[in-house]
């Protein structure tokens, strides 16, 4: 019998790795940078929370060492393109290459096997069966529309996305206020890192939904509320694969399909929108203070 209150929990249980990702996302690039490495960072971040909390015997500590993972990635993400003047997207890519093998070589070290750890028993507590970070993303993203529309570190952050010329001009740190973006991205990323598997590390276990973030970041039209929903959108097409027997319209398909139905509809959701988006005018700009 289909079970449509679980479908719910569970679907906002899937959904929540990719929502902190994509909020993540969206505080990097409205400061202009273009981060594609969330899913490294993510990855990092799912290692070092068994790690943690394996360590300490607490899943807090494994929760802090998960944002401590993803925020090192993202601040030599940072360091490379606000400092380097590195070129965004190879960056990213470099990142998500360096986290896969970080992790493995962690994992060697820390648990002596290459492609997972051991089974960490220090979990996040759970509320109607569900990880209880897993609920916070939604109060989270109204937060964060508050927090770049009300403040004036939302302001001044969405100026460096726009014109960090006209915000240095101003006496705006751009710099700063970039590395800012960037290291809250990592911060989210340890977050959903949290949320995704903390029971065991397990090689190359995110699966693309770093990437799922961002598609759901475009499809937001970069808006924290709207690409939190996107996000939503993605989880709960994954969720049909654990319904799939439940669902008699489903039941017939391939259960290969159906896992393929999130990556397939992220495409075609990118595929209508990506010309229709409007990112911030400088993002993925190098900027150079004294320029422009």
């Amino acid at each position: 019998m289909f079970d449509s209150w679980y479908f719910l929990l569970r679907g906002l249980q899937l959904s929540a790795p990719m929502a902190y990702g994509a909020l993540g996302a969206v505080y990097s690039e409205t400061g202009g940078v273009v981060n594609i490495a969330v899913e490294g960072m993510m990855l990092t971040g799912t290692f070092f929370f068994v790690w943690g909390a394996t360590l300490f015997k607490s899943w807090i500590a494994g929760l802090l060492f998960a944002i401590v993972g993803a925020v090192l990635i993202s601040l030599i993400h940072g360091l490379a393109t606000i400092t380097f003047k590195v070129d965004h997207v190879v960056s990213g890519t470099a990142l998500n290459i360096l986290a896969s093998g970080l992790t493995r070589f962690l994992s060697m070290q820390v648990f002596g096997m290459e492609t997972q750890s051991a089974v960490n028993p220090y979990t996040p507590p759970t509320f109607l069966r569900i990880n209880v970070i897993a609920y916070f993303f939604i109060p989270l993203a109204i937060f964060t529309v508050w927090l770049l529309n009300r403040t004036r570190f939302g302001l001044r952050l969405r100026s460096c996305g726009q014109n960090p010329w006209a915000a240095d001009s101003l006496g705006v740190n751009v710099y700063g206020y970039k590395y800012a973006g960037v290291i809250l991205s990592g911060i989210f990323a340890g977050l959903a890192a949290a949320t995704l598997y903390p029971h065991q590390w397990i090689d190359a276990m995110t699966a693309g939904r770093g990437f799922l973030a961002l598609a759901a970041m475009i499809f937001g039209n970069y808006n924290p509320l709207y690409a939190v929903l996107a996000a939503m959108l993605f989880g709960y097409a994954e969720t049909l694969t654990y319904f799939q027997n439940q669902i008699p319209l489903l039941s017939g398909i391939s259960p290969i399909l159906i896992k393929a139905f999130p990556y397939v509809l992220a495409l075609i959701v990118l595929a209508g929108f990506l010309g229709k988006t409007k990112p911030p005018k400088a993002d993925g700009v190098i900027f150079e203070k004294g320029e422009g």
